[in-house]
This record gives structure tokens, C-alpha cells and sequence, in this order.
């Protein structure tokens, strides 16, 4: 049975989801990453682990409420360290900050000595799907805000503009092409449901909201659904791979076994859908499958991290290959969205042209034909 009937067939059944967001809500993606960079050079220069608590809350990049309340959380985990506490169980004690993987990795670091080294490589981690993050968002921002102002545009048109054209075509007294009809049909709707179509259109956007964030299994099968997107499918998949790979990498050269690996990686790459997968991944691992056979089965995972995985299941250098791999990945995730970017630009300017120049065209093309006439 392949991992993807398995996947439907769990998904179809509701079965709950537990998801942790590993970057928390209360503190950004970016201050956890410099935060957890400098905290490492504050280790490697044998600052003591309190004091370099003391020095970090007067360092915090953000706004000024993200410096107080991470001041706040770094006070709190001063004083539980000082009173005893295991490092990585006073991290646990804010969840809404420090994820699963981040507390993972430092109960490794913690047990092996190796604090410093492995902040640095869970720094390059975060930094890097902070990075993925930050590119795919920049990549979206042109063509949404062009969207935005082209249906803006569209909008004041069919309010204010068709209305003048038409009281000009009412005195002609000829009939109108089925396209100026068309808009003028539209320009009428417009101010009489408008509103209510926004007002609509809201509601549902509420509705879906509420139940993608109260609902794991909803999360997994819209996530699921986005991957047949002929474009943002694919981006998003090569994303939750280099993600992927590099999380799962990390942890094992922490130390920590594989099928302990594998949760807090898929819960780093911030994917429901690969939360759920990990599920069935563990459950063949169990049988006694290859974690490499078990990928096989998922179309999730490209091809090169597949074979990754099983050229170092065979040498015994996992972590390595991993490593090797969430890099190829995140270069080729790179040229992609660069790629996507050039090829957007001119694609929105000729849909945007169309959509102009067709109006222009229905509003003058009863003009013309009463110059045919005469």
C-alpha cells in the first residue's frame, strides 16, 4: 500500500493532527535566529550561561514589544537554569517560542557537552528556512500587489467610468455588441451587489480561516490540495524538502536517533501535511522498512532526497548526505523562484493589458460601428 492511499485514507477518516509551530507567535522567525546565532558566539567565548542570558535581552533585534516580551523569556529561563533546572526543560516551559527542534537540539547539545557547535548548526537551520521563508513571501509580493491595484482599477471602471459611456450609448439608440452589453450588464451589478459580494466573500474567507486554524486535518488537506498548484505546488514541495533534510541532518549529528529525528523535522518545516506523513513513515520504519523505501512511496519527497537518504543509509553517513542534499535543494529552490519572478512580470503585464484593452475596446466599439454607419 502506497503512503499516499494511506495518507487519503487517514485524512478522509478526520484522524487528529497534532501541529507545533516551531516558530513562535510571540517572538518573530528572525529575532529567534539572531538570538540563537549570538548565543552561540556568547558559548564559544566562555561567557557563562546565565550571564550570557543577561546580555541577550539587552541585544534583541525586533520591535520594541518583541525586545520586552523576549526579555521577559529570557529573564524566566535565567532563573529556572539558576534554580536547577535542565536547560532544555526550561526551554520546553515556553512552547510558544521554542519549538520542538529547538528543544530537541538543545537537550543533545546539553548531554553531549557540545552546546556551542550545536547552537551554530540549529542557527544555520532556522536561518535557513527563515531564508526559504523570506524569498518564496518576496516572490509573491509583486504580482499580489499588481492584482490588488489592477481589480482596484477594474472596480473604479465598472463604478465611475462605463456609467458615462453609457448614458452616451442610450442616446445613439442603437444596439450594443454583445461585449459592450456585457459590461455594461456588469457596471449596473456592480454598485446594487457589490458590497454584498465583498461582505460575502469576507465571510467565507472567516469561515475557512477559523477552520484551517482549528483544524490539523483540514491544514493537511488543503496543504495536500496546494500541491497540485501547477506553480506554487512544486515551490512548496522543493521548500518543505531543503527544510526537511536540513532539520533532519542536524538532529542526527546531534546524536538523536532517527525515528526521534523525524518529528521535530517535520514540525520545523512548518508542513501539516508532512506531520502526518512522518506518522506513516515511523509505522514502516517499525516494520522494518528503509527510511528511504518508506519515502519512495510519498510523492512529497523529490527524487534527490530519496536517494540521499538511501546512498547514506548504505555508508552509514546519513546526516552528510542530508546535508548535501537540503543545500542542492535550497540552491535549486533559489534559481526557481528567481526564475518565477523574471517569468511573472511580462505574464502580468500581458494579462493586464488584455483585461485594459478589452474594456477599452467594449466601451468603443459601438462608437465606431456608428462611424461604419454614417
Amino acid at each position: 500500500m502506497s503512503i499516499d492511499a494511506a495518507m487519503t485514507r487517514a485524512l478522509a477518516r478526520r484522524q487528529p493532527l497534532s501541529v507545533k509551530q516551531v516558530m513562535g507567535k510571540s517572538v518573530p522567525a528572525k529575532t529567534l535566529c539572531v538570538f540563537t546565532r549570538q548565543w552561540s558566539a556568547l558559548l564559544s567565548a566562555g561567557i557563562p550561561l546565565t550571564q550570557s542570558f543577561d546580555l541577550l535581552s539587552q541585544s534583541t533585534v525586533g520591535s520594541q514589544a518583541t525586545r520586552k516580551a523576549f526579555a521577559i523569556t529570557l529573564q524566566s529561563l535565567k532563573l529556572s537554569v539558576s534554580q536547577g533546572q535542565s536547560l532544555h526543560a526550561s526551554f520546553q516551559m515556553h512552547p510558544q517560542v521554542f519549538g520542538p527542534l529547538y528543544c530537541s537540539l538543545l537537550q543533545a547539545g546539553e548531554s553531549a557537552g557540545i552546546l556551542d557547535k550545536i547552537l551554530d548548526r540549529l542557527a544555520d537551520t532556522l536561518e535557513m528556512s527563515e531564508a526559504l521563508r523570506a524569498k518564496m513571501t518576496q516572490a509573491l509580493i509583486y504580482p499580489t500587489s499588481i492584482l490588488a491595484i489592477a481589480g482596484l482599477v477594474l472596480t473604479v471602471i465598472l463604478i465611475w467610468v462605463v456609467p458615462v459611456f453609457e448614458e452616451v450609448f442610450q442616446s445613439m439608440g442603437a444596439s450594443l455588441p454583445r461585449a459592450t452589453q456585457a459590461l455594461v450588464n456588469a457596471s449596473r451589478l456592480m454598485p446594487k451587489w457589490g458590497g454584498m459580494l465583498v461582505l460575502g466573500l469576507s465571510l467565507i474567507c472567516i469561515a475557512v480561516r477559523k477552520l484551517y486554524k482549528g483544524s490539523p486535518n483540514f491544514q493537511a488537506m488543503a496543504e495536500h490540495a496546494l500541491f497540485a498548484a501547477p506553480v506554487l505546488g512544486p515551490l512548496r514541495k522543493s521548500a518543505i524538502n531543503a527544510s526537511w533534510a536540513q532539520t533532519v541532518s542536524a538532529l542526527l549529528q546531534a546524536g538523536i536517533p532517527l525515528t526521534e529525528a523525524l518529528g521535530p523535522a517535520a514540525a520545523a518545516t512548518g508542513s501539516p501535511y508532512l506531520v502526518q506523513l512522518t506518522r506513516i513513515l515511523l509505522k514502516h520504519i517499525e516494520e522494518g522498512q528503509s527510511l528511504s523505501a518508506a519515502m519512495s512511496k510519498s510523492k512529497l519527497f523529490a527524487a534527490i532526497t530519496v536517494q540521499m537518504c538511501a546512498i547514506g543509509e548504505e555508508t552509514g553517513g546519513l546526516d552528510t548526505l542530508l546535508y548535501r542534499a537540503s543545500r542542492l535543494l535550497a540552491a535549486d529552490l533559489h534559481q526557481q523562484i528567481g526564475n518565477l519572478s523574471t517569468l511573472l512580470e511580462p505574464a502580468i503585464m500581458v494579462l493586464l493589458g488584455l483585461l485594459i484593452g478589452g474594456i477599452l475596446i467594449a466601451l468603443y466599439l459601438p462608437i465606431f460601428n456608428l462611424g461604419q454607419v454614417f
